[in-house]
């Protein structure tokens, strides 16, 4: 389910753009990266140029895969306070808002071809007009999930993930760590509660969350799912949207108006 992989505009516009995640580089190269990198190095007692933002990530990776598969305080987190551990979390939200979230349109656009195909398998589902009990899984990776969410609408913040307002995103939404855990999973179940009341409950890793726009009801009227994302159902066309021409062209009309101008 690897969907943005036969998407041209996102693979040459973000995923081969070393531009689209230039927010990145400049929060690695920013006094908050510097500052952990420096304490690193006060620990250890070695100069300040020894220490490399890929040193200070491998090292933070190590200690994370070591506590979350083994269940143990590895050495590696030695190396690091709860401030440094918060600045490398930033820096992993930071990379996947630009490379999978809300940073570009095209990210979310890139799993529209998903998104059809699960409001089409409800549909067919509150058409039968009969109980069921049935469960259909697709598996995929986080690539995949991310930017399902992000169409959707979850975990939506009023600011932009940036490299300079990392002061001021201490309580966003967009939190990877929990949005995307290890076998991070959706379920949307539909429920037929008689007399054609459909209703459609989103859970995210086995926890009820609600339709952004619709949280008077933790489980809403499926035919008020479908209206909250009306526009993507008569859209969002996964062949249209990954046109690397359609792309090309509004850009250069950008550039036209910006001359004009």
């Amino acid at each position: 389910m690897r969907f943005f992989d036969q998407c041209t505009r996102f693979v040459e516009e973000v995923d081969k753009n070393p531009s689209a995640v230039a927010e990145v580089e400049r929060f690695k190269q920013g006094p908050e990266m510097r500052r952990v990198q420096e304490k690193i190095a006060d620990r250890l007692r070695i100069a300040y140029s020894l220490i490399t933002h890929d040193l200070v990530e491998a090292a933070f990776y190590l200690c994370a895969y070591e506590f979350a598969i083994k269940a143990i305080n590895s050495p590696w987190c030695q190396l690091f306070d709860d401030e440094d551990a918060k600045v490398m979390e930033y820096a992993s939200d930071l990379r996947e808002f630009w490379k999978r979230g809300y940073g570009h349109d095209i990210n979310s656009k890139s799993s529209c071809i998903l998104f059809h195909d699960v409001f089409s398998r409800l549909d067919k589902a509150a058409s039968e007009n009969k109980y069921v009990k049935c469960i259909l899984t697709c598996c995929g990776h986080a690539d995949t999930l991310l930017p399902l969410l992000t169409l959707l609408g979850f975990f939506k913040d009023n600011e932009t993930l940036t490299s300079l307002n990392y002061a001021t995103q201490t309580q966003r939404s967009f939190r990877t760590s929990h949005m995307l855990p290890y076998a991070a999973n959706l379920l949307l179940v539909l429920y037929d509660c008689g007399d054609g009341d459909l209703r459609l409950q989103p859970l995210l890793n086995e926890k009820p969350v609600t339709f952004p726009g619709l949280t008077e009801a933790s489980i809403p009227l499926y035919q008020q799912v479908k209206e909250r994302y009306r526009e993507l159902l008569q859209g969002c066309d996964f062949e249209t949207e990954c046109q690397l021409l359609k792309s090309l062209v509004l850009r250069n009309t950008k550039l036209l108006s910006g001359r004009a101008v």
